[in-house]
């Protein structure tokens, strides 16, 4: 009996010694619960939680500036590129015999404009002969002109002489006849003389004259002058389309989509692919409005990535959005029944992220802890 009373006096404190255990781990389950509702609480109020954000990139679009078959395509989806590198090439063809066919027009105004400079040249060479035998010519008839004027001063003088003489019977009257013939051949001679001295004259007046063809020449070269720049500017703007068929990277990056394949046809402003430079990485994230007026410039972010569970990553606001998301829809929702139901906007912000080690690509979604202490 005393052994029986025993036992139920032991197993009662081990009852009472239970319940006093279980008691003291439900309150302190409750106090972790509300330290851990309080931690809460405080972490929701110093902090904006955003859900709806992606890493975004500038992902280039590498369009066709020209028509024609694509030959090469040596990248495909997901390729590194360097800068410099060839993405693209298109069939070059038909613009370099378009070259070469300008350049033999080129040619052949070269050869036209030697000719013409060849021409001018023995023009120039045959009226400066010529200009100087008319002035010869000039001085040679002026010569004979004084030559014959002296001719017939003298022969003036003797028919004077002799008509005086022959006035008092001195001289005959052949004499006198033969004086007057002399004076009158002379004064022919005299005049003769004097329009060789103009028609001199006149042949260099004439020779002149002929300096005008090579003004003539000179604008039938600059014509071809004109003609050659207008085939340039076409050899040019052949060249620069030559150019603009050999794709190559403006900067390092990988390649993100390719929109065809070689061998295909396509036209000005086609997309051939898309590639993004990996180390320029932001956090585009649109944020309700009740909570936008409490984000400032510079605010430090908690990131973590839907696709790496395990990892964080730091991110800091660099750009507040000056309008809501639903401004620049494409429809957008007018209220014409007047049945008004409130809706939330949200507004864009942007966040500088550091990339690590490659991890971030473009479209991948992330959540976001914003600090708005």
């Amino acid at each position: 009996m005393e052994a029986g009373g025993r036992r139920a006096a032991s197993a009662s404190r081990w009852s009472l010694r239970g319940r006093g255990h279980r008691a003291l781990g439900l309150v302190l389950i409750l106090l972790a619960a509300c330290m851990l509702f309080a931690w809460w609480l405080v972490h929701r109020w110093n902090h904006v939680f955003v859900d709806d954000a992606r890493i975004a990139a500038h992902v280039v679009t590498v369009s066709s500036e020209v028509s024609g078959r694509v030959v090469r395509l040596p990248v495909v989806t997901g390729d590194h590129v360097s800068k410099g590198q060839l993405l693209a090439a298109i069939d070059q063809e038909d613009t370099t015999l378009e070259i070469r066919s300008l350049d033999a027009e080129l040619a052949g105004l070269e050869a036209r404009r030697r000719q013409l400079r060849a021409e001018q040249e023995m023009l120039r060479t045959q009226i400066a002969s010529k200009v100087a035998a008319g002035l010869a010519q000039i001085a040679s008839a002026e010569a004979a002109h004084e030559a014959s004027k002296a001719t017939l001063k003298r022969a003036g003088g003797s028919h004077e002489r002799i008509r005086r003489l022959a006035q008092h019977k001195a001289m005959s009257q052949q004499e006198f006849e033969n004086a007057r013939a002399e004076l009158e051949v002379a004064r022919q001679q005299e005049r003769v003389a004097a329009s060789e001295i103009e028609r001199a004259r006149a042949n260099l007046v004439v020779t002149r004259s002929e300096e005008a063809q090579m003004t003539v020449l000179e604008h039938r070269i600059e014509i071809l002058e004109a003609q050659k720049a207008a085939l340039r500017a076409q050899k040019q703007q052949k060249q620069a389309d030559l150019g603009r068929r050999e794709i190559r990277a403006e900067f390092d990056g990988i390649v993100a989509t390719v929109f065809l394949e070689a061998g295909e046809y396509v036209s000005a402003g086609s997309r051939l692919l898309l590639y993004h430079d990996p180390a320029r990485v932001w956090i585009d994230a649109n944020v309700k409005e009740t909570h936008f007026g409490r984000l400032r410039l510079g605010a430090t972010a908690s990131v973590k990535v839907d696709a790496y569970p395990g990892m964080k990553f730091s991110a800091t606001v660099e750009r507040l959005g000056g309008a809501a998301t639903s401004l620049f829809a494409l429809l957008p929702s007018p209220n014409p029944s007047g049945n008004f139901t409130k809706i939330t906007q949200r507004l864009p912000i942007r966040l500088s992220v550091e990339q690590h080690e490659g991890l971030l690509r473009p479209g991948m979604m992330v959540e976001l802890s914003i600090d708005v202490d």
